[in-house]
């Protein structure tokens, strides 16, 4: 892709069924699982992207059969039936780029393994957070070592079957991490409960973990408000539906709420196992027109966007699209509840605020979200900086008429996202 691109509102009101690809959260959690399933999976409708591709390369290393399909959307996966049997050169690093699922999520079964390896990641990815992760898998009988920066990666990982018990966790930055101690749990001696002692960020990503394994065969739930528990089982191979991404689904159902039209997004209704598949609420809050069912959520845009006071402490990942809404909005927005977002593929929130006054805003930064003052007419023209994030090139080319430096970064989860707006009219 070139190193820029140049986006403008559509040519008229979009009337389209859009369908983003498959979820990221998804489908990594369903490889990790289906990889510690006897027997054989059929994962489909999956994602290929960076993160997925790091996944599978990483359990491919580990001695699991992967085969995709030409487009990658269905994998098979053969499940080696319990924890990971080898690595092929344990010397070598596991990379995991900048996938936050694929380090967190594979170093708790790496822990939960008997095998020793190493996992590094990208520049970025070695300052995001692990130390809660990593404390407690060590407390669980794993041997981790730490070669730059304490509990950071890269990391020397030699695992062992982990105890069980009871973990404690004050509120982790992620939820990433409680995920990541449930999909090893089914590994261990004994059954692991999680107590969580200020709650959790984003709890519909740990639902969603605990709905993949009971879809994989464990007995995994909450036990009470802040209290997990998963026992240790065999996991069953299975055939498993993606869901369409409903992160990537806001960008395109925005276009409704902000250009007009009509946007229809079907597989990914009120019945989806994503937090984020409630973004319809902010359009709706907002002043869009919305009807959402089972299977299908559809957005219609009325021209008349206002401010909203939103707590997004549930779906983070939306933040950005929010706060791109609310450039279009009359009267100001404030997002709060998402301090996570300091630790992510970039600072979301610093990024937004500095991209935001770019476009004319004002904006008022806070330490858990963003307080927004729209202009009165959004500045033309401007080269959004996108800090290697895709959440930030997919958000703010929604603004207008912009230049998206760096266009290449939505790889990580939307490799075709131009595409889909060039085919809109959108794409200069």
């Amino acid at each position: 892709m070139t190193s820029e691109v140049r986006v403008r509102p559509p040519p008229g009101p979009i009337v389209a069924a859009l369908t983003p690809p498959g979820s990221k959260s998804l489908t990594n959690r369903a490889l990790v699982l289906a990889a510690m399933s006897e027997g054989t999976s059929v994962l489909r409708g999956c994602l290929d992207s960076e993160d997925t591709q790091v996944m599978r390369a990483a359990l491919a290393r580990c001695g699991v059969v992967c085969e995709a399909s030409e487009d990658a959307s269905e994998v098979r996966v053969v499940g080696v039936g319990g924890p990971l049997p080898r690595v092929d050169d344990p010397e070598r690093p596991i990379d995991v780029a900048t996938a936050g699922t694929a380090a967190r999520f594979l170093a708790a079964v790496f822990a939960a393994s008997p095998i020793a390896c190493v996992v590094d990641g990208s520049a970025r990815m070695r300052e995001r957070p692990m130390e809660g992760l990593l404390q407690a898998l060590r407390a669980q009988g794993a041997d981790i070592r730490c070669r730059g920066a304490d509990d950071m990666l890269p990391c020397e990982i030699v695992g062992a079957r982990l105890r069980g018990g009871e973990v404690r966790l004050a509120r982790p930055p992620s939820s990433q991490f409680i995920s990541a101690l449930l999909l090893a749990a089914p590994l261990a001696e004994a059954p692991l409960r999680v107590v969580l002692e200020q709650g959790t960020p984003a709890r519909p990503y740990v639902d969603m973990t605990l709905a993949c394994l009971r879809d994989f065969g464990a007995d995994a739930r909450w036990v009470a408000q802040d209290v997990l528990e998963v026992s240790p089982t065999t996991l069953r191979g299975r055939d498993y539906h993606v869901e369409p991404d409903a992160s990537a689904a806001t960008y395109l159902l925005s276009l409704a709420a902000i250009y007009g039209g009509e946007v229809r997004v079907p597989g990914l209704g009120r019945t989806s196992q994503q937090g984020d598949a409630r973004f319809c609420d902010v359009l709706g809050r907002m002043g869009a027109n919305v009807l959402q069912g089972p299977e299908i959520t559809l957005v219609r845009g009325t021209g008349a966007l206002h401010g909203v006071d939103l707590d997004l402490s549930d779906m983070p990942d939306t933040t950005l699209t929010a706060a791109v809404l609310a450039l279009h909005a009359a009267g100001p927005t404030r997002i709060r509840g998402v301090d996570v977002l300091r630790h992510h593929e970039s600072d979301r929130i610093a990024a937004a605020a500095t991209e935001l006054r770019k476009l004319g805003a004002e904006v008022v930064e806070h330490d858990d979200g963003l307080d927004i003052t729209p202009p009165a007419q959004i500045a033309e023209g401007a080269a959004i900086d996108t800090y290697r994030d895709h959440r930030v090139a997919m958000a703010f080319s929604l603004a207008g008429r912009v230049t998206i430096r760096d266009p290449g970064c939505v790889a990580k989860t939307f490799p075709k996202y131009f595409e889909v707006l060039a085919g809109l009219g959108m794409v200069e």
